[in-house]
C-alpha cells in the first residue's frame, strides 16, 4: 500500500492562476454595499426628504432613499459649511478606493475566466534564416487559434494593463472640482483591455529536430505566465504544436474548461497531446474522414479514459460506420461513469417507481445531461434490433470470410452478455423456467446467458434487445427530472430529450418495436401456422393495426399537459423539433409493422405531416445538420424513404441538382463499398508515383532502398489485411493509412486525396445520374456489387496458401518485396555499382505497373485480370558477378 498518495494524482494543478469570479464578485458587493450605506448616513444628517402627492408605500421609501443618498454625495462634495467632515470624507475616499479595488479585481477575473479574443503577438526570430517565415508562421499561428472555436486571436496592438491599482490613477485629477471627470476617467480604466498575451520566438538549431519555438502565455488579469520550448521536423508542425500548447494551457483557467468535455479538467494541467487529438478528431470528423477521426479520439481516450464525452464522439462514428455492436459497447461503457459503485448501481436498478431516494441523491451523475444523452442514444441502439441482432448473431461462413472482424465480435459478445444479463434480467421475469433449487436471478440470468452466447438466434436475440430497450427508456424517464418532477412543465429544447420525447419512446415507439420484433419472429408455431406467444410477453397494445388510434396515442402523449378542451379553442402551440421528428419517426416505424401493412400510405401522410412541422421549427443553420440522418441514416425512417410523400417533402426542404432521390434501403453498405474503393485506388496512385520518383532518383544507400522494399512489403500487406477482412474492419485501413504516411511524401497523400472522406449516398446517386437521368438508384447498387466482386479479386491475388510468412503462392507481391528487400541486404556494395542503375529503374517501373494495376482492377469498367498480369511480369532478384540485377 502507497504511503504518499499525492504521487498518484491524476494531473497536477494549472500552472496559470485560476480566476474566481464569484469570490470576487462577493467582495465586490459588500464594498459597494458598504460605501452605500455609508454615503446613505452621510445623507441622513439634513432634514429627511419626502415625496408629494400619495405614492405607494414601497416606492416612497425607495425614492427616500436614493435622495438621501443623492444628498450624501452632495455633502462630501461640497466645501461650504454644509459638507461633511474630514474625517468622514476621508472615510467614505477610502470605501470608495476599497470599492475600486475590490471592482477591478472583478473585472480582472471576469475578464481572465472569459477573455474573449487573445493577444497573439508577432513572432520573433532568433537567427537571420528564419526572418523570412516570420509573417506567414504568425497568421498560420492565429487561424490554428481560430480554428479551435475556443477563443478568437486578436492582431490589434494591444496597450499593457496596468500592473496594480496605483498605476491606475496614473493622470486622474482628484481635484474636487474636476471629480467627475476624474471618475469616468477611472472608470474607462476599471476594465482590462487584455487577458492573455501570447509570445513566440522561433528558433533553429543543427540537430534534428531542426525547427523549435519557445512560447510564452501570460495572464495579465491574475499574473502568471507559463513558458515551453516546443521542436518539430517543419515550421507548420512547430506552429500547430505551439497552438495546441497554448490552448491547452488557457481553458483549464477559463470558462471553456467548464463546458464538455474539458469540464474535469478545470484547474488542472491540461496535457497538450489530448487537446491536439480532440481537435483533430472533431476536424476529421466533420470532413467525414472516420478513420482518422476514430484514431485520433482513441487516442485522446487513452490519455483521459473517464471522459464521457470522448466515449460518445466515438460511440457516434461508429454508428455511422454501421458498426452497431461497438457503439453497444462503447455507450455502455460511458454508462457507467456515472459516480456510482456496482452496489449502489444495482440498488437503484432495483428501486420502484416513484421511490423518492432516485432523486436526493444528487452526489451521484446520472441526473448530468451528457449521461442521458448516453443513456438515451444507448437504448437507441438497442431498438434497432433488427440491425444489432443481425451483427450479434453472425454464420460461421461469416466469421471464416471476415475473421478479424468475427474476432472483435466474439470479444464483445463475450463481455456483453454479462453485463447485459445482469443489468436487465428483471425486466425478463417469467420469460423461462428452470430449476426450483435456483434463484429467479439465477434462471434468468443462466437463460438469457444460453441465447445471446449458445443459441444467437436472431429473432430471439432481436426480442431480447427491444424488451432490454423498453426497460431502460423507462429507467431513463423515471431519472430524467424533467420528465418525472416536472410532469406539467414542458421542457423546451434540450439536445434530443425532451419529457414528451421520452415519452413517446416509452409508451409508443418502444412497444411498437417490441410489437414488430415478435410479429417478426420465425419460433415456434402452433397448429394453426402462427406463433406460439411467449411467457410473460405483453400483450400486443390495442392500438396496434389501427392508425387513427396510433395517431391518437401519439398526440395524447404528446399534448397530455393540455386539455382537449383548450386544444379545440386555441391555436395548436409550437412544439420542439425534437417531438415532432420522434412523433414522424414513430409513424415511419409503424410501416413496417406487419399488421399496418394496409395503412402504409396514411402513416406516409401522418409521418411527412410532422417532419414538415419539424423543418418550420428547427432553425436553418441546425436543420441543415439533421439532413444527413434524416435522409440515409436513420434506421425509423427506412420504409417512409421510398414512399412518394416522403420523396416530394425531400424536393421541397433539400434542393438539389438531380433530384432523383429513389434510394436504396441500406445506404450505408453502398457508401462503405465506395470508400474501400476509393481508398485502395487513392493509395495505389500514391505508391505509384512513390515508385516513379524512385526511378528518376539517383540510387542511396544500401539502407534507403532496403527501407524501399521493406515499406513496399508492409503496403502490399496492409491492402491484403483490408480485402481480407472487406474493409469491415477500420483498424486495417487506418494502419494503411498510416503505413503510406510513412512511406510517400506528405503533398502527394494532399494531391490524390488520402484520406478520402466517406462518401454520402446522395453523391453516389449524383455521380450516377450524371450518367442518366433515370435508374441512378440501379447503378448505385450495381456499382457496390461489382466493386464487392472487384475487391475479392485482389484478395485472390494476394492470397497466402499457408498461414506462415512465406507468403505464397510466387505471384504475391508481398513475397517479391521480401526477396528483394533479402538481396538488397546481402549486397554491400550496392551504391558503388553504377551499371545497376538501369536494372534498378526497370524494378521501380515494375512496381510503378503493379500499383497502377491495382487502381485498374477496382476499377468496375475494366479488366479484371489486370493486376494478375503485372504481379506476373514482377522480376525477381537474381544475384550475379556484377552483384544484383533483375531477371
Amino acid at each position: 500500500m502507497s504511503s504518499r498518495p499525492e504521487r498518484h494524482a491524476a494531473t497536477e494543478a494549472s500552472l496559470l492562476p485560476v480566476p474566481h469570479v464569484k469570490r470576487t464578485a462577493v467582495l465586490t458587493g459588500l464594498a459597494a454595499l458598504a460605501l452605500l450605506l455609508a454615503v446613505h448616513a452621510v445623507g441622513m444628517r439634513k432634514p429627511a426628504w419626502h415625496v408629494t402627492g400619495d405614492w405607494w408605500g414601497p416606492f416612497e421609501g425607495l425614492f427616500a432613499f436614493v435622495m438621501q443618498c443623492v444628498a450624501g454625495v452632495a455633502r462630501l462634495v461640497t466645501t461650504s459649511k454644509d459638507g461633511a467632515p474630514l474625517s468622514v470624507r476621508l472615510g467614505c475616499l477610502l470605501l470608495l478606493l476599497l470599492t475600486f479595488v475590490f471592482w477591478r479585481r472583478w473585472m480582472l477575473a471576469r475578464n481572465a475566466y472569459r477573455p474573449g479574443p487573445v493577444d497573439v503577438q508577432k513572432l520573433v526570430a532568433s537567427s537571420p534564416e528564419v526572418e523570412q517565415e516570420l509573417e506567414g508562421l504568425t497568421a498560420q499561428l492565429r487561424k490554428y487559434l481560430s480554428e479551435t472555436n475556443l477563443y478568437p486571436p486578436s492582431a490589434l496592438p494591444a496597450e499593457t494593463p496596468a500592473e496594480n491599482f496605483i498605476d491606475l490613477l496614473g493622470d486622474v485629477d482628484l481635484e474636487p472640482k474636476k471629480f467627475g471627470t476624474s471618475l469616468l476617467r477611472l472608470f474607462s480604466r476599471l476594465r482590462p483591455k487584455v487577458a492573455y498575451t501570447v509570445r513566440g520566438v522561433l528558433r533553429a538549431r543543427a540537430g534534428e529536430p531542426r525547427c523549435g519555438m519557445t512560447i510564452t502565455v501570460t495572464s495579465y488579469a491574475m499574473r502568471g505566465s507559463r513558458t515551453e520550448t516546443l521542436w518539430g521536423d517543419t515550421w507548420d508542425d512547430v506552429v500547430r504544436s505551439g497552438g495546441n500548447w497554448v490552448m491547452a494551457a488557457i481553458v483549464p483557467v477559463t470558462r471553456a474548461g467548464r463546458r464538455p468535455p474539458w469540464q474535469e479538467w478545470h484547474g488542472r494541467d491540461l496535457d497538450p497531446e489530448l487537446f491536439a487529438a480532440y481537435q483533430e478528431g472533431r476536424r476529421l470528423s466533420r470532413e467525414r474522414k472516420f478513420d482518422d477521426a476514430l484514431d485520433r479520439y482513441y487516442t485522446a481516450l487513452r490519455l483521459d479514459p473517464s471522459n464521457l464525452y470522448l466515449r460518445t464522439q466515438i460511440a457516434g462514428i461508429q454508428e455511422k460506420l454501421w458498426l452497431h455492436l461497438d457503439a453497444l459497447e462503447t455507450y455502455y461503457g460511458a454508462m457507467l461513469l456515472d459516480g456510482c459503485t456496482n452496489r449502489q448501481r444495482e440498488a437503484r436498478l432495483a428501486m420502484r417507481y416513484g421511490d423518492p431516494r432516485r432523486f436526493f441523491r444528487r452526489r451521484y451523475r446520472w441526473w448530468s445531461k451528457g449521461l442521458l444523452e448516453v443513456r438515451y442514444r444507448y437504448a437507441v441502439v438497442l431498438g434497432v434490433g433488427e440491425q444489432t441482432a443481425r451483427q450479434w448473431c453472425v454464420s460461421s461462413s461469416d466469421n471464416g470470410h471476415f475473421p478479424r472482424r468475427a474476432c472483435a465480435r466474439d470479444q464483445i459478445r463475450a463481455a456483453m452478455a454479462p453485463a447485459f444479463a445482469d443489468r436487465y434480467w428483471r425486466a425478463f421475469k417469467g420469460w423461462t423456467s428452470g430449476r426450483t433449487e435456483a434463484t429467479e436471478r439465477e434462471r434468468i440470468t443462466a437463460w438469457l446467458m444460453e441465447a445471446l452466447q449458445k443459441e444467437r438466434k436472431i429473432w430471439l436475440v432481436r426480442l431480447i434487445f427491444q424488451r432490454a430497450c423498453l426497460e431502460e427508456m423507462r429507467q431513463l424517464a423515471r431519472d430524467s427530472p424533467w420528465a418525472t418532477l416536472l410532469p406539467f412543465v414542458g421542457a423546451r429544447s434540450r439536445g434530443t430529450l425532451t419529457r414528451a420525447s421520452l415519452r413517446l419512446n416509452v409508451k409508443v415507439l418502444a412497444p411498437l418495436r417490441l410489437s414488430w420484433a415478435d410479429s417478426d419472429r420465425d419460433g415456434p408455431s402452433g397448429p394453426d401456422g402462427e406463433n406460439v406467444p411467449l411467457a410473460a410477453m405483453p400483450p400486443a397494445p390495442s392500438w396496434i393495426g389501427d392508425a387513427r388510434r396510433l395517431d391518437q396515442r401519439v398526440q395524447h402523449v404528446l399534448d397530455r399537459p393540455i386539455p382537449h378542451w383548450v386544444k379545440r379553442r386555441l391555436p395548436r402551440p409550437r412544439r420542439p423539433w425534437q417531438d415532432s421528428y420522434n412523433a414522424a419517426c414513430v409513424y415511419a416505424a409503424a410501416m413496417s409493422h406487419p399488421d399496418f401493412s394496409q395503412e402504409a400510405d396514411r402513416l406516409a401522410a401522418l409521418a411527412v405531416g410532422e417532419l414538415e412541422d419539424a423543418a418550420r421549427t428547427g432553425g436553418s443553420g441546425s436543420y441543415s445538420l439533421k439532413r444527413s440522418w434524416l435522409l440515409i441514416q436513420d434506421p425509423d425512417l427506412n420504409a417512409l424513404r421510398p414512399h412518394p410523400r416522403f420523396i416530394r417533402f425531400e424536393r421541397e426542404t433539400y434542393p438539389h441538382a438531380f433530384p432523383d432521390r429513389h434510394r436504396p434501403q441500406h445506404s450505408v453498405p453502398a457508401e462503405l463499398r465506395a470508400y474501400h474503393r476509393r481508398l485502395l485506388q487513392n493509395a495505389a496512385r500514391v505508391m505509384e508515383h512513390t515508385w516513379r520518383d524512385r526511378g528518376n532518383q539517383l540510387l542511396s544507400g544500401e539502407d534507403t532502398v532496403a527501407q524501399w522494399f521493406s515499406g513496399d512489403r508492409e503496403a502490399w500487406e496492409c491492402v491484403y489485411q483490408v480485402v481480407k477482412n472487406g474493409g469491415n474492419d477500420w483498424r486495417d485501413r487506418e494502419r494503411l493509412l498510416r503505413v503510406l504516411r510513412d512511406i510517400a511524401a506528405a503533398d502527394l497523400s494532399v494531391r490524390h486525396g488520402l484520406p478520402p472522406g466517406l462518401p454520402e449516398l446522395d453523391d453516389l446517386l449524383d455521380e450516377a445520374a450524371w450518367v442518366a437521368p433515370v435508374g441512378s438508384k440501379e447503378r448505385v447498387r450495381t456499382a457496390s456489387e461489382a466493386t464487392e466482386r472487384r475487391l475479392e479479386y485482389v484478395r485472390w491475388d494476394l492470397e497466402p496458401v499457408d498461414g506462415d510468412r512465406s507468403w505464397a503462392p510466387e505471384l504475391s507481391p508481398i513475397r517479391r518485396s521480401e526477396e528483394w528487400y533479402a538481396a538488397v541486404r546481402k549486397d554491400q556494395a550496392v551504391s558503388r555499382l553504377p551499371t545497376r542503375r538501369a536494372a534498378w529503374q526497370v524494378v521501380c517501373r515494375d512496381y510503378e505497373c503493379a500499383w497502377r494495376a491495382l487502381d485498374d482492377q477496382l476499377d468496375p469498367d475494366k479488366d479484371p485480370l489486370v493486376l494478375h498480369r503485372a504481379l506476373k511480369d514482377l522480376r525477381r532478384p537474381r544475384w550475379a558477378a556484377y552483384g544484383l540485377t533483375a531477371s
